[in-house]
C-alpha cells in the first residue's frame, strides 16, 4: 500500500501549506482523529495506514465521542474566557505597569549608588593636577588628544587666547634657528642655495606649522570664545608677513617640494589680510563703528611699507685692479630681484589700495 503523502501533487509539499493544515504544524491544536489521519508515524500505534472506523456501539466509539465533546467544551470555555479588546487598560494592567516602573526606579537607584561609590574610591584628578608642576600638564593633554582627537574642539572652546607677545616670541625663536642653519640671508643661487635650504628646511617647516596654527586660532571665529581684536590680528599678520618675506629670500628656484607648505602659508596670510580689511570696512561703513585715528594711521602706514617695492640688492663686487699695486673698485652691478619676494609684494599692493579706498577717509586720505 502506498504512503498517503505520495498521492499528493508535488506542489503540496513545497513552501505552501494545505488550507486544512493547522498553522501550528504537526497537527497541534486539532482533534485527535485528524491528527492520527494526517500525521502518519506520529500516532500512538505507529501504524502507517489509517485505523478502521469503529462501530457506533463499541467502547472505543463512546470514548472517541467523549474526547470530541470534551475538546469542544474546552474550546468554548477558552473562547468565553478570552478578554474582548478594549481601548482602556484594565486594573491588572495598571498594577503591572506601576510595578514595572517601581522596579526600573530601583534599578536606576542601585546603579547610581554603585557609580557614586566607584567615584568615591578613585583619587581626585583635579587635586593631583594642581599639585603637579605646570610643565607636566602639556604631555598629559597631548596624550589625551592623540588617543581621542574628538576632544580637540572642546579644548579649543575652553582655551583662553594666548598673549600675542608670547606667540610672537615663540615664532621669533624659530626664526633665529632658521638664520643660524642658513648662515646668511643674502641672495644665493644654484647648488649653494639648495644646500642652504636643506640645512634650514626642517626649521622652516617648524615655523610654518606654528605660524599656521596661530593664524587659524586668531582669525577663525569658532576657535576662540570671543572675537579677536582687529589690532591684535593686524600685529600678528604684520609679523607673519615680515618673516615670510625674510624666508622667501632663501627659497631656491624651483621651488623644492618641502617648500610647498611654506608657500601655501604665504597665500593664507594674503587671504587673512583681505578678510581683515573686509571686516574693518563692514564695521566702519555698514555698522557705523569707529577706531582711533592714530590706530588707523598706523595700519595704513604698515600695509604701505609691506607692499612697497623691494629696493635692488647690490652684490658686493670684488675690487678690480687697474694695476698690480693700486686697486680701483668699480661700480657693482645690481643683483637680480628674488621672484618670490617680488610676487608676494605685488600681491599685497591691491590690498594697500583697497584699504585706502574703503578706510582712508578715517585719516583724511
Amino acid at each position: 500500500m502506498a504512503h498517503p503523502l505520495t498521492q499528493h501533487p508535488p506542489n503540496m509539499i513545497g513552501f505552501g501549506a494545505p488550507a486544512t493544515m493547522s498553522p501550528l504544524g504537526f497537527g497541534f491544536g486539532q482533534p485527535a482523529h485528524l491528527v492520527a489521519a494526517r500525521s502518519p508515524g506520529f500516532g500512538l500505534n505507529g501504524s502507517v495506514s489509517a485505523p478502521p472506523s469503529p462501530s457506533p456501539h463499541s467502547p472505543h466509539h463512546h470514548h472517541h465521542n467523549h474526547l470530541h465533546s470534551t475538546a469542544q467544551k474546552r474550546t468554548r470555555r477558552t473562547s468565553s474566557l478570552s478578554p474582548s479588546p478594549s481601548s482602556s487598560p484594565s486594573p491588572d494592567d495598571d498594577e503591572i505597569e506601576e510595578r514595572s516602573e517601581r522596579r526600573m526606579a530601583k534599578v536606576k537607584r542601585v546603579r547610581k549608588e554603585a557609580q557614586e561609590s566607584v567615584q568615591e574610591d578613585k583619587p581626585d584628578v583635579g587635586l593631583l593636577l594642581a599639585s603637579m608642576p605646570p610643565t607636566s600638564h602639556l604631555p598629559i593633554l597631548l596624550e589625551l588628544l592623540q588617543e581621542n582627537p574628538a576632544l580637540a574642539p572642546r579644548v579649543l572652546r575652553s582655551m583662553p587666547t594666548p598673549p600675542l607677545s608670547n606667540v610672537l616670541e615663540t615664532l621669533e625663536r624659530i626664526v633665529s634657528k632658521i638664520g643660524k642653519a642658513a648662515g646668511s640671508w643674502e641672495p644665493q643661487s644654484g647648488y649653494v642655495a639648495t644646500r642652504r635650504w636643506n640645512r634650514a628646511g626642517e626649521h622652516v617647516q617648524a615655523w610654518t606649522k606654528s605660524a599656521s596654527t596661530y593664524l587659524k586660532f586668531f582669525t577663525t571665529s569658532n576657535s576662540t570664545s570671543t572675537p579677536t581684536e582687529p589690532q591684535t590680528i593686524y600685529h600678528l599678520l604684520h609679523a607673519l608677513t615680515t618673516t615670510i618675506v625674510q624666508i622667501l629670500a632663501i627659497v631656491p628656484a624651483g621651488p623644492p617640494p618641502n617648500a610647498k607648505e611654506f608657500l601655501d602659508l604665504a597665500n593664507s596670510v594674503l587671504s587673512a589680510w583681505s578678510d581683515w580689511v573686509s571686516a574693518l570696512s563692514d564695521e566702519v561703513n555698514q555698522r557705523g563703528g569707529m577706531f582711533p585715528q592714530s590706530t588707523v594711521q598706523n595700519w595704513a602706514d604698515g600695509i604701505a611699507a609691506l607692499a612697497a617695492e623691494t629696493l635692488s640688492v647690490t652684490a658686493a663686487a670684488a675690487p678690480v685692479f687697474s694695476s698690480w699695486s693700486t686697486p680701483m673698485p668699480l661700480p657693482s652691478a645690481p643683483a637680480e630681484p628674488n621672484p618670490y619676494i617680488e610676487g608676494f609684494k605685488i600681491a599685497l599692493q591691491p590690498l594697500r589700495e583697497r584699504f585706502v579706498n574703503e578706510l582712508g577717509w578715517l585719516v583724511a586720505r
